[in-house]
């Protein structure tokens, strides 16, 4: 037997096929709801702010020991240097060694940039980070970073000069604005310095650290290491020179008379002190180290 086909333009005529049923429902309580949500997360954030712990260091000071060839008179000073600043100014103090960063071969100044990382993963809540050598005092401690440095910085920055002096053909940018600066640095006679970093904390920083601590540049057996290999990606890569800032020397990174590409050298009054080469064995570090140690001036706090 043979069913009538249905006629064309009426399939729905088949007892097979289902309907369709258009069901509408009031949408109002639902955007009365997430209305609601939204006010409660806006007071919520309106009441609690940032999320930020009220004790947050806003500043973190970084500093990672090698103990290798030093004293333990000589560490426990300078720890007690870093300890007496970032008391007298509510700073944060993060101290690491060397061998809580093992290099797989690399040399131990390596070490520095994941100790920075370390600072920021556990200060959540920090926006600047100045990582100081252990071959360094603070010989002026009255003098905080805002003052001295930040606020003072339109002013410090050094505009249109060679990344590496004394001829490099990559120049510091003219027009690159104190706001906009996420790094601080500053340059001796023969390159940029990685003694004293001043780094603001987020994406960025993230990102130049990373690509600083690419294994390709740790063992490329660049001449000066971690030195070579920022000058590197600091010439190569405008996302980093963009957001650099190169400062006088002699604002917070002063080298002893003694030191290696000694030019700008400390003189009384300065920030900070710092005895580059205490790893050749001709320079008696300790011996430098605590003449200028007797020298500095102290805060109460």
């Amino acid at each position: 037997m043979h069913f009538a086909l249905p006629t064309r333009g009426n399939y729905r005529s088949s007892p097979f096929l289902t309907t369709s049923v258009s069901r509408k429902y009031p949408r109002r309580p639902l955007y009365a709801l997430l209305g609601f949500v939204a006010i409660v997360f806006l007071f919520y954030r309106l009441i609690s702010g940032d999320g930020r712990p009220a004790d947050a260091p806003h500043t973190v000071m970084v500093l990672v020991l090698n103990r290798t060839g030093f004293s333990n008179d000589y560490i426990n000073k300078v720890v007690a240097n870093r300890q007496e600043y970032a008391q007298a100014h509510g700073y944060g103090l993060f101290i690491k060694e060397t061998t809580d960063y093992p290099g797989n071969g690399a040399s131990s100044g390596w070490a520095r940039i994941p100790a920075i990382r370390h600072a920021m993963s556990t200060y959540k809540y920090t926006e600047t980070f100045w990582y100081l050598d252990q071959d360094a005092i603070i010989m002026n401690p009255s003098l905080s970073l805002e003052s001295h440095i930040f606020a003072e910085l339109p002013n410090l920055i050094r505009r249109d000069i060679p990344v590496v002096p004394p001829d490099s053909i990559i120049r510091t940018y003219r027009h690159v604005p104190a706001e906009k600066v996420q790094m601080i640095l500053s340059q001796d006679k023969t390159g940029l310095q990685v003694g004293s970093i001043i780094l603001k904390a987020g994406t960025w920083a993230q990102y130049f650290l990373d690509a600083w601590y690419d294994p390709m540049f740790r063992f490329y057996n660049f001449q000066k290491g971690e030195q070579n290999a920022l000058e590197h990606i600091v010439q190569w890569h405008p996302t980093i020179l963009t957001k650099l800032a190169l400062i006088p020397q002699k604002s917070f990174n002063s080298f002893s008379p003694k030191s290696i590409d000694s030019e700008d050298t400390y003189t009384e009054g300065d920030f900070v002190i710092r005895f580059n080469g205490c790893w050749m064995p001709e320079i008696d570090c300790e011996k430098e180290f605590n003449e200028f140690w007797k020298r500095r001036k102290t805060i109460g706090v």
